[in-house]
Formats: C-alpha cells, structure tokens, sequence
C-alpha cells in the first residue's frame, strides 16, 4: 500500500482554496457542511408545500404493499404494481420506506417530501465526500457537491414523491463507492471489510432502483486508472477485496429479483436492426446531454423522441460518440483522476438507455425521462464542479481570483433560479397536469394518463363540465381506455344519473374485467336506482378481484343490510 493510496485529509486549503471556507480548523470544515446542507434545504423548502401528483395516490397511498398489513415476504416476494397492474421493477427497499412514510406522516403530503428532500440532502453530503476522495481537492469537491444540490434537471426528482426511487438509489450507490474507495487505501484484510460495506450497499441500491447496476463496470474505471506496474495475477487479486463482494451482492440481488419477478429484465426485444438501435443509443444520449448543459424553462417530466436514419441523426450520434471518446483520452492523459468520473455518465446511463434497445421500434418515438439524470449527474457534477473550483484560482496559483469567485455564484445563483422555477408545477396536480398538456413531443400514452388524471382532479373539484371534457379526450386519443370510461361513470352519478352511468361503467368492466373500482361504482349505480339484487352482484364481483377492499365491503355490508330491513318491512305489512 503505497502513501498516495490513501484518502486525503482536509487539513489545509490548496493553493488559490479561499481559506475561510476550505481552511484548516474545526469552524472552516463546519461552515462548509454547513452551507453545504442549508442553502439547497432553504432553496427547496418550498416543496413541502406539494401536494401528492400524477400517480403517487395510486403507488404511495394506493399500493396494498404500503397500506396493507405488514408482510415482509409479500414486499420482498412482489414487483412494482399500479392499481395491480405489474411493471416489471423490483423495488422492496423503497416500498419499505413508504410505510415508513405512511406511519409516521399518515396521508400528509408534506411528510413524504420533507423525506425526499433529507435524502436529497444527504445525497449532496455524499456528493461531496466521494469527490473529495478522488480528487484531493475541497474547493472542487464541494463546488461539485453544491451543483449536484442545485442542478436544474433534478426538479422532477425531488418534486415529485416517486422521485424517492432515484433519491435513495443514489444515496446507497455514493455510500458503496466510498465504501470502496476506502477499502482501496486500506491494508488486505481491512480491506475486505470495506469491500463487504459496499457490497451491503450496493445491494441496498439495486434493491431500491434496477439503474446503479453498472456500478461494477465504473468501479472497473477507478482500478484502471489506479493501476501501477506489476503482474496482472497480482493487479487482479489486489482488485478481489473491492469486486468480489460487489459481484456477489449482484448476485444475491438476481435471485431476489428472479424469485419475486421471475426474470431479469421483463421487456420485450426489439425488432429494429442492430444499427439503427446503436444510432438511437447515441442519439438519446444527446438529449440527455442537451439537458444537462440546456435544461428546459419549462416542465420536461416525459419526452418522446423518434430516431429515423437521416443525415442529421447520423451527424448527431456521430458527434456525441466522438466527444465521449475524446473527453475518456483528454481526462485520460491530463487529468488521470477524473477520467472515471468522465467515463460514469455515459455508463450509469446504460441501464436506462436499454429501453432504447428493448423497445419494440425506436425509431417511432421512445421516451426520455429527466430523473434518469440524477445518478448520472453525479459525473457531470465532479467534472464542472473541478472546472469552475480551477476558476477560484489566482493567475499564478498565489491567490483568489474575485472574477472566479463571482462566477461560480452566478453559476450557483442561476441554478438556484432555475430549479424553483422548474419545480412550479410540481406544487399542484392540477398545475402539473396543465403544464403536462402544453408540453411538446408528449407521448401519445402519457397524453391519455394526463387526460384522464385532470379530469380526476376537476371531479373530486366538483366541476363536472371541465372534468368531462378531459375524460372524453382521454378516449378520444384510446377509445378502450377503462379508466376513463369508469371515471364518467362515476361523473354521472355524482350528477344524479346513476341509469347513464352504467352504460360507463359496464364498458370499463367488458374493458377490464378485473377492475374491482369499477365493479364497485356500478354496485353504487344499481343501488342508487334500487335495484339491489344487481348492486349485490357487481359488489361481490368487485370483492372476488380485490377481497381486501374495505370500501367494496362496506358497500356490500350496506345492500345485504338494506335487503334485510325491506324483508323486515315486507314482513311486518303482511296479515
């Protein structure tokens, strides 16, 4: 183990480091945590203020996972469901955490975001750590951290609930790397030890979100860049301590995931040819880019995108592939330290980008989706963050240079600015929806949830003419959309007409027989006319498919009761 193997320490500024912020002390590495914790915390307190959106009443509040008794083998033992539909994701980590939630804030929105906004902040803390590890350098290790605290393209992370996945994902991959990187400073045995925390929580990663999986193959980028002369038998068995654990806890995440889910990946292969998903690969990762240097004034919660083999998607993706290699050659021979964080964007971003390969035609439109960002964010981060911290720097490294000083403000004031104008819609589902349908290139699938969940809004609203409206636009873009057709169902009963409403309401229930909801509703029409025999009927219907269903039993509780009562009735007039 050699002396630049180990971490550094934070004893004293660098050259050009403003020594008020990165000097030694207690109160200077104090006031940096501080800043570090309070300026983003105070910047995004505001969302507190949100409500719960899009389908966070169906996944957070909705899921029987979360609401239902307790049952550790059923949460670890079930996928990701939607109104039990499921969705190929394995996250017990994160349903766990829910519950959490739901114990302590009950169904009070600002508990859930107050929680997102504490692992976003521990995320940053972090952040800071294992950049400081791998670069030496505070003044970058924390301007790195500040930008990761204010990016702009994280809005639809922490402002939304269901962020959580990205959040807690993040936070137990950055805990395993610096798990990992002590566990290469430290001697062989203590080496292991550090090798068996990161492995803990890699594992608690991939059990909160599918996308850190690729950590191995960055963690590849840090022994490649730290490897000295000698054999490669005893490179590889130096590595063993850091990679064995780590392949292990992939392991042991497969079979949790082929017991619960019963596959690894759940989607469909493409059909388009092999060059034309490469073209598509290169050519979202200019989007992504794009986002990253450009993010959108407005919201950008889903983006579909349509890759034909055109001249300009050729240039495109050709162009992103030559600055990816030329960015790996020029941190490579100039800045050996961040040539891992260079080569972490692109390779975190791979688990995403395989919807490009596993969807069944990219080039009619595949979607992007901003908090696919946030862990790949991390590279970016470090990389700008090391840029502007050498801008701090005096000409001749002897002092601060003010004009580097006032740029990195501007770059963290108009952060700052962007953010809480991004996370604007986010504060109200009606808002958000509103933005959602201004917005460009929406998929045609996301159009109808927008739709549909507006309409929602408006009817628990009371106002019923909008509420339809939205409803029937949803079905206007999918005509056999259950949802929608159970919503005005429930519209026209709400309006005193429980006769139309059935028409509705049987249409959903021939769409999707399954749908105990809309069992129920057309148990409440039949009972709002009378006719409790059929009432009976759709309610026990409803409870076959969901027998947990409190409102369906009570419904059912409530028309056998009032049978009993018309017997009695009956029985009292009779001679």
């Amino acid at each position: 183990m050699t002396g630049d193997d180990r971490p550094p320490a934070e004893s004293h500024p660098a050259a050009g480091e403003p020594g008020w912020l990165f000097g030694p002390g207690t109160t200077p590495r104090a006031r940096r945590m501080l800043l570090l914790v309070l300026v983003p915390a105070l910047i995004l307190a505001g969302t507190l203020r949100f409500d719960f959106v899009f389908d966070d009443n169906l996944v957070v509040l909705g899921d029987r996972l979360v609401t239902g008794q307790f049952n550790l083998r059923e949460i670890f033992g079930s996928e990701v469901r939607v109104m039990d539909v499921t969705l190929g994701y394995y996250r017990p980590l994160v349903t766990l955490l829910y519950r959490a939630d739901r114990a302590l804030w009950g169904t009070n929105p600002a508990g859930y975001h107050l929680t997102n906004l504490l692992w976003h902040l521990l995320a940053t803390v972090l952040v800071f750590r294992v950049a400081f590890l791998t670069t030496g350098r505070l003044a970058a290790a924390w301007t790195s951290a500040m930008l990761f605290a204010l990016l702009p393209a994280h809005s639809e992370t922490i402002g939304w609930i269901q962020g959580r996945t990205d959040l807690v994902s993040t936070a137990f991959l950055l805990l395993a790397l610096l798990a990992l990187l002590h566990a290469r400073a430290a001697h062989a045995h203590t080496g292991w030890r550090w090798g068996a925390v990161g492995a803990l929580a890699f594992l608690a990663a991939l059990l909160a979100k599918e996308s850190v999986a690729p950590l191995p193959l960055a963690w590849v980028m840090w022994e490649i860049s730290a490897a000295g002369a000698g054999r490669w038998r005893a490179r590889l068995a130096a590595m063993a301590p850091r990679v064995v654990p780590l392949l292990l806890a992939g392991v042991v995440y497969w079979l949790f995931r082929r017991w619960a889910v019963g596959d690894l990946v759940g989607f469909p292969m493409s059909l388009s040819p092999l060059p034309l998903r490469a073209l598509a690969l290169f050519f979202v990762l200019a989007e992504y880019g794009r986002v990253l240097l450009f993010p959108d004034l407005g919201l950008n919660l889903f983006r579909a995108l349509s890759v034909a083999p055109t001249p300009m998607t050729l240039a495109i993706s050709l162009a992103v592939a030559g600055i990816l290699v030329g960015g790996l050659v020029v941190t490579w021979r100039s800045a050996r330290p961040l040539f891992p964080w260079a080569a972490w964007v692109p390779i975190m971003l791979s688990v995403p980008l395989l919807f490009i390969l596993y969807a069944p035609a990219p080039e009619t439109g595949f979607t992007t989706a901003e908090r696919f960002l946030y862990l790949p964010s991390v590279g970016w981060c470090v990389l700008l963050g090391s840029l502007l911290a050498r801008a701090v720097e005096g000409r001749e490294r002897a002092g601060v240079s003010s004009w580097g000083l006032a740029t990195i403000g501007g770059v963290f004031v108009g952060y700052a600015g962007l953010t809480l104008l991004r996370l604007l819609p986010w504060a109200d589902a009606a808002d958000l929806y509103v933005a959602m349908k201004a917005q460009a290139d929406l998929p045609v699938t996301v159009q109808v949830l927008v739709h549909n969940n507006l309409g929602k809004v408006y009817l628990d609203q009371g106002e019923f003419a909008q509420a339809r409206e939205e409803f029937q636009a949803a079905l206007r873009l999918k005509p056999d959309y259950a949802f929608a057709h159970n919503n005005l169902g429930v519209l026209l009963i709400r309006q005193g007409q429980p006769v139309e409403a059935r028409r509705w309401l049987e249409t959903a229930i021939r769409l999707d027989p399954t749908y105990a909801d809309a069992l129920g509703n057309l148990g409440a029409a039949y009972e709002a006319t009378g006719d409790l025999a059929a009432a009976r009927a759709a309610y026990e219907a409803g409870m076959r498919v969901a027998p947990g269903s409190a409102w369906l039993a009570g419904g059912l509780a409530r028309v056998q009761a009032e049978v009993v009562s018309q017997g009695a009735r009956q029985t009292g007039r009779s001679p």
